[in-house]
């Protein structure tokens, strides 16, 4: 009788502990000891997604506006991204000789994730940031008006963190002008890198945009008028 039971309650510890680590998201953390990913230039392919039964609740028709949504919105945010890519006009990391997010530097250069959010329309929530958190990290970005444009704008939030490319600053014996001349370049391959995987990404990403959204009937109202 008690190996009985105990078995039984071991089961049912095995089974909860296995719909916590499917619903708590698309891109949960890697158990301890799990092998990093292959590459930094992929954040955000690692983890599988959701069984679609343990997605947020949202009826199908209302799934399928929001997803023609987001896609649009998404769309719309990329070719925004990949016209800063093609102008080559970046900030630089004037603070320090090492690895910075920084939001608008010294020179009133935005970084690719605030020209991105800029031309999206929303002008004051840039200026704002660079006023108060100009050093910002999307990645500790978990509430709050950017997190909501994040959920907004048809991208994961692990795109919009690898768009934000941390900058990297000059060390004290390196000139200054071969510093930017080869800062610029890495910058320009890392962004195109970044836009091909995003480009590869579209459908999976849009599916789990939908998903993220659908946590907050908020925003999903916003956009499409439903509940």
């Amino acid at each position: 009788m008690f190996r009985r039971l105990a078995r039984l309650a071991l089961a049912c510890t095995l089974a909860a502990a296995t719909v916590t680590t499917a619903a708590a998201g698309d891109f949960a953390a890697p158990p301890t000891g799990a092998a990093p990913p292959a590459a930094d230039l992929e954040p955000w392919t690692d983890a599988a997604q959701a069984p679609i039964k343990l997605r947020p609740a949202l009826a199908d028709a209302a799934r399928h506006r929001l997803r023609a949504v987001l896609g649009k919105r998404r769309d719309q945010n990329l070719r925004a991204f990949a016209g800063y890519a093609r102008r080559g006009v970046f900030p630089h990391n004037f603070e320090n000789d090492g690895r910075l997010n920084v939001w608008r530097d010294r020179e009133g250069h935005l970084c690719a994730a605030a020209t991105m959010i800029f031309r999206s329309g929303a002008k004051r929530l840039v200026a704002k940031v660079a006023r108060t958190d100009n050093f910002i990290r999307l990645a500790d970005v978990t509430d709050g008006p950017l997190h909501d444009w994040i959920l907004t704008s048809g991208l994961t939030h692990d795109e919009v963190i690898a768009i934000q490319e941390p900058f990297m600053g000059r060390e004290p014996d390196v000139p200054a002008r071969d510093w930017r001349t080869a800062e610029d370049a890495r910058l320009r391959a890392r962004y195109a890198e970044v836009q091909a995987q995003l480009a590869a990404d579209r459908a999976a990403s849009l599916d789990a945009a939908v998903d993220a959204l659908a946590l907050r009937p908020d925003l999903v109202a916003t956009l499409i008028g439903a509940r």
